[in-house]
């Protein structure tokens, strides 16, 4: 379950775009995933949600690690197996997942918690899947990673997507600079 999370947290796709990716769409040997399909509820695969949606993402080093560990283990890792499926080595359906692994993993942390606060720490407040993807795209940004890498990693169809979701958490010292050239010009 945490390595799914871990996935989910680091690379910033989308749900439909993990639970569609393959053993081949991993550059063990580059660090790069290749997003190229996803899969709908109903267990159709297309191609990603816009046309900007192809794209390559580095991989963390030790994702990368935990992910060859996986295929190692797996009786699904053939270049075409989905790195994610279900016990049967089909498509995970999200729903399904969200609602009997996800769901269910913040109730016994809290469970965990409650029985003995001092061992187990107190559990995170609730919160979407599609928050993993906010984080991931946050913490790039966070990281120092120019707006229109965010845009190609995140998939989105224009920067302008970007920039009206994130752009407040790009931080400039610019905008300091000019608000302090205003105030002087204002109060000189």
């Amino acid at each position: 379950m945490w390595l799914v999370l871990f996935f989910a947290a680091s690379t910033g796709v989308r749900a439909s775009e993990q639970w569609a990716v393959r053993w081949s769409d991993i550059g063990f040997n580059s660090g790069a995933l290749n997003i190229r399909r996803r899969v709908d509820v109903y267990c159709e695969e297309g191609a990603p949600k816009t046309a900007a949606g192809e794209r390559e993402i580095p991989v963390p080093a030790l994702l990368l690690t935990r992910l060859k560990a996986r295929r190692l283990r797996s009786k699904y890792s053939s270049p075409d197996d989905l790195v994610f499926p279900n016990a049967d080595g089909n498509y995970t359906g999200h729903d399904n997942f969200v609602k009997r692994r996800f769901l269910p993993l913040f109730g016994k942390l809290e469970a965990a918690h409650r029985e003995d606060p001092a061992t187990a720490p107190k559990p995170p407040a609730r919160f979407t899947w599609h928050a993993l993807r906010h984080y991931a795209i946050s913490t790039w940004i966070e990281a120092g990673l120019a707006p229109k890498t965010v845009q190609i990693f995140a998939g989105h169809a224009s920067l302008q997507v970007t920039m009206d979701r994130y752009g407040h958490l790009f931080p400039s010292d610019d905008h300091q600079r000019a608000m302090d050239a205003i105030a002087r010009g204002l109060f000189q």
